[in-house]
């Protein structure tokens, strides 16, 4: 609809859950239903582990990987394009590690950089206002977020878990359904004015 709000989901696969993670993929979908899905291949691969292996890196195909500065280059052009001209709203599940590395990307923008800068890096579409945790909305909506958010959404997955673009695809779907209520509706029509 031409008055809805410029959204994206967001889901992020990485090598840890500790402040030194890296990352391995990132999944988005828009509102519309545009995707894009990237895999990295330089990751820090001392810090893979059996489970990583077994339930993320095993569906990554490495000949379609790429580093993070084309990684960067490409989801720019992906959220620029969708943008446009309006400001864009990032939703994820609700683990920092999201956004924290989806902000890090960011970096690679600037030349030089070695660590992504709040203020330096970010596009004008996309600032501190920006930022949406969906664990806040279920809270907000007086439902405890639910440890399976697939069967929430009603959504049966053609990509298995952990896979950052199925994961972002299931982020969209929950959000979808939690607009429906009044929480959720009041969400959209802030971020449609």
């Amino acid at each position: 609809m031409p008055n809805d709000p410029k959204i994206v989901f967001l889901d992020t696969e990485f090598t840890g859950e500790h402040a030194a993670t890296t990352l391995v993929s990132i999944g988005l979908v828009t509102l519309a239903g545009d995707e894009l899905c990237l895999a990295f291949n330089d990751y820090d691969r001392a810090q893979v582990t059996d489970w990583l292996r077994k339930n993320v890196l095993n569906q990554i195909n490495e000949e379609e990987t790429v580093s993070s500065p084309e990684g960067y280059r490409r989801m720019r052009m992906f959220l620029d394009d969708y943008a446009g001209n309006d400001r864009l709203f990032v939703v994820s599940a609700g683990l920092a590690q999201d956004l924290v590395l989806f902000l890090e990307l960011f970096k690679h923008g600037r030349e030089g950089a070695v660590q992504f800068h709040a203020r330096h890096d970010l596009p004008e579409y996309l600032g501190h206002h920006a930022f949406i945790d969906l664990n806040t909305l279920f809270r907000a909506a007086e439902i405890a977020p639910p440890a399976d958010r697939a069967a929430f959404a009603g959504r049966t997955e053609d990509m298995p878990a952990h896979h950052a673009l199925g994961d972002a695809r299931v982020v969209r779907a929950c959000f979808l359904k939690l607009v429906q209520t009044p929480a959720g509706a009041a969400l959209m029509k802030s971020l449609s004015s």
